[in-house]
């Protein structure tokens, strides 16, 4: 390793994407020629679990096959509810909400083990979760149901939990450090900054964290979150900022494993530095691994600067060697080959998944409509729709209307967009003038304001009305009208079906709401 040239040194530190089913041939070089060190894997690369596994096996053989002879980092955002890259054939967790509404860190740590299971199974070797945000802002329009809730210390002990069942298998990634939960800004799409007082993040933002470090995690992924009370360089993100990275995670918190960063395609991150600039402040703040998801250009750029900066002595090769031994250290415990056998999807997992979907369910209203009197319902319903760039798309097909249909409901449905469009709305407004039992699916209705003011109509004109949540219950806030709401935190078919259950009196929900409303 110390005596590989500096190309095939830097190339360890870098994990990149790329789109399709098939290996490119850029992708290709880099890990023959260059050692590339990891392959993020999105939903754009997966048909089904059969698929994906062979995919892996012909970039795990591609890596074991090259000059270098070092295994791949096969990586994946895997969280749970909205955020699933492998969607279908898989045991898919709820959201990290749902869980946090169990409030169970047995279940929690079985739920990580299940899936750490079978990410291993179909050859991955490092799951980028769970995220340790403590959810205090109630317009985060990124975290949300991502977050366990807004205690931190809940929020800790249910990841570390979490943490627990996915090593097992695979490497546990926690994020987005040092926390992205009180943020109002979308990284994707911009710099979010949290001006909190370093008080303040010990008490809150980084309790989770400590948590986790002292639980045992493997690796820890950098936010593109600026925090003015950590780093003196305004508007510098965490992720690529010294003193986050090397003084307070690796130093003060005593932090030795993995240091990732999210992708640096990122607006945060791309709206302030070129490429090839941030990967090298990334490094040289502490980080280990240059994440770049999408664009050839931008990863060629990212490497090929870095490798620039240590040959002209910016950045000393000593510092890339102690990235390498992590490196190591990391691949010899989690990159297996063959894959390890495992059951994906087995029954036992999908009964436990089940249950945790279904004893998710939280009742927050609740003035004698649910469960449902045994009479004909009409469902208005939000199609599910990805509520911002992490969750990617849902699955196609799943609805509540026809989960209850399944079950027995007498159902008339009409279906509209999270946007309501006029034609949408003017529909839905006579259809109410002449509702009996109506019931509403919602998807972050407070950030949405025309769903908010249909919403509100709704529950003002039909006095026998149950909402459904499938994202965060802060919609609430701008709903005073309702009187019955139901939380299912996810719009996937697994929760559509446990909301449908307890509607109807087959099930008890048992949740408690993790976050305060206001």
């Amino acid at each position: 390793m110390h005596n590989w040239p500096l190309e095939a040194k830097v190339g360890q530190m870098m994990m990149f994407g790329f789109a399709g089913t098939k290996v490119p041939e850029q992708i290709r070089t880099f890990i023959h020629q260059y050692n590339l060190g990891g392959i993020i894997i999105f939903s754009r690369n997966v048909e089904n679990p059969r698929q994906i596994t062979q995919l892996n096996a012909g970039l795990q053989q591609l890596a074991l096959g090259s000059p270098f002879g070092v295994g791949l980092f096969i990586a994946v955002d895997q969280e749970g509810g909205q955020v699933a890259r492998i969607s279908e054939g898989v045991s898919v967790a709820p959201a990290q909400m749902a869980m946090g509404a169990l409030g169970s860190p047995a279940l929690a740590g079985q739920i990580g083990k299940i899936v750490g299971e079978e990410l291993a199974a179909l050859g991955f070797s490092m799951n980028l979760a769970p995220c340790l945000d403590v959810n205090s802002n109630p317009h985060n329009p990124v975290i949300g149901v991502r977050s366990f809730g807004e205690d931190p210390e809940i929020v800790g002990e249910l990841g570390s939990a979490v943490i627990r069942g996915l090593q097992e298998s695979v490497i546990a990634t926690a994020k987005h450090f040092p926390g992205h939960g009180d943020t109002a800004v979308d990284s994707h799409l911009g710099m979010p900054m949290i001006s909190h007082s370093r008080e303040r993040l010990r008490e809150v933002e980084l309790v989770p964290f400590q948590k986790a470090i002292a639980a045992g995690v493997d690796a820890i992924l950098a936010a593109h979150v600026a925090f003015p009370a950590l780093e003196p360089i305004p508007g510098r993100p965490s992720s690529l900022s010294y003193p986050v990275l090397t003084g307070l995670l690796r130093e003060e918190l005593g932090f030795d494993g993995l240091v990732l960063t999210d992708c640096m395609e990122m607006q945060a991150v791309t709206g302030h530095y070129p490429m090839g600039e941030a990967a090298v402040l990334a490094i040289e703040a502490g980080s280990d691994m240059v994440l770049v998801s999408h664009t050839p250009k931008l990863q060629e750029e990212a490497f090929r600067t870095v490798v620039e900066a240590v040959r002209s002595g910016r950045i000393a090769e000593k510092r890339i060697d102690q990235s390498l031994e992590r490196i190591a250290r990391a691949k010899e415990k989690y990159v297996k080959w063959p894959f390890p056998e495992g059951k994906v999807a087995s029954d036992e997992h999908s009964r436990v998944m089940a249950e945790a979907y279904g004893d998710s369910m939280t009742v927050v209203r609740n003035s004698g409509l649910i469960p449902l009197p045994n009479r004909p319902v009409v469902v208005i319903e939000t199609l599910p729709h990805a509520a911002s760039l992490a969750e990617e798309g849902s699955p196609s097909g799943a609805t509540l209307a026809q989960a209850l249909a399944d079950l027995g409901a007498e159902v008339a449905a009409y279906y509209i967009t999270p946007e309501v469009t006029s034609e949408e709305y003017e529909k839905t407004t006579e259809l109410v003038e002449r509702c009996g039992l109506v019931i509403m699916v919602t998807q972050n209705a407070h950030r949405c304001a025309r769903q908010a003011e249909l919403a509100r109509l709704v529950a003002e004109r039909c006095p026998e009305h149950v909402f459904i949540g499938t994202r965060t219950p802060y919609e609430l806030g701008d709903l005073p009208q309702v009187r019955n709401y139901l939380a299912a935190y996810s719009s996937r078919p697994e929760a559509l079906r446990a909301c449908a259950e307890v509607l109807l009196g087959k099930r008890e929900a048992k949740g408690r709401l993790p976050v305060t409303l206001v």
